[in-house]
């Protein structure tokens, strides 16, 4: 059990060492979030605005990080023979994804709370402790479903290029087919329609029902979220490679 705890601790503090020099998480995942918030807050005068767009850019850090990122770290990890070299250790593979996967949810949730700190000071919001208490799952099951999509992206994938285009295609239709930024309600019938079964948009619904309490809309959220994680580790198991060859 010791080797485990000091096993998980290394791969911790290595990940989190490579992460904090990550020019892609301080750009994507905290300055243009927490830029986002508080320009969008401050111009759109709009009542209720600023914790729209708080929860917005807090869903778009996570994303941003726990997906997009993470499927370039995966793709570089395995040409560099990172998986292949596991085979000839004693670390089990599940117990070094573990790791990573357990760091880069960490390094997700922290993006997204510097966002809502940020959101908070700025536009003095008036959030309650139970609020940030069903806030913490629903951000934790959110980018640790990403995090294992990101597995899947990438084994389907070859080159950065590849991801890039992987990436980029899927973010946009998750961001634009949401509410994030912009109400719906008088888009086209068939756009609101693929925004029911957006699993993004079940993210943004989901830390919007922790800050209104609203508990039963909270536990389908995290239901659904719940879901989707399970589902992308079904895929990231599933399509898994040690190398390209």
């Amino acid at each position: 059990m010791k080797g485990w705890d000091d096993t998980m601790k290394t791969i911790l503090g290595l990940t989190l060492k490579a992460t904090s020099r990550d020019p892609f998480l301080l750009f994507w995942s905290i300055l243009l979030p927490v830029g986002g918030t508080v320009g969008l807050g401050l111009f759109i005068k709009q009542v209720g605005y600023p914790l729209r767009i708080m929860t917005g850019m807090m869903a778009v850090g996570v994303l941003f990080y726990a997906f997009t990122t993470t499927a370039f770290t995966i793709l570089g990890q395995r040409s560099r023979g990172v998986y292949s070299l596991l085979r000839v250790t004693p670390m089990p593979l599940w117990q070094y994804i573990s790791g990573v996967s357990g760091a880069w949810t960490l390094v997700s949730f922290l993006c997204a709370m510097l966002v809502f700190v940020a959101g908070k000071i700025v536009f003095q919001l008036d959030v309650s402790e139970l609020s940030i208490l069903l806030l913490l799952p629903v951000v934790l099951l959110a980018a640790l479903g990403y995090v294992f999509l990101s597995f899947f992206v990438s084994s389907m994938c070859r080159t950065e290029a590849h991801v890039s285009m992987a990436t980029n295609v899927a973010s946009m239709l998750l961001l634009f087919c949401s509410d994030a930024f912009y109400a719906l309600d008088r888009a086209p019938v068939w756009l609101q329609t693929i925004t029911r079964f957006n699993p993004f948009q079940w993210f943004i619904d989901g830390l919007r029902n922790a800050f209104a309490l609203n508990v039963g809309g909270w536990l389908i959220s995290t239901g659904l979220l719940l879901t989707v994680l399970i589902i992308a580790l079904l895929l990231a198991v599933q399509t898994f490679k040690y190398t390209d060859v």
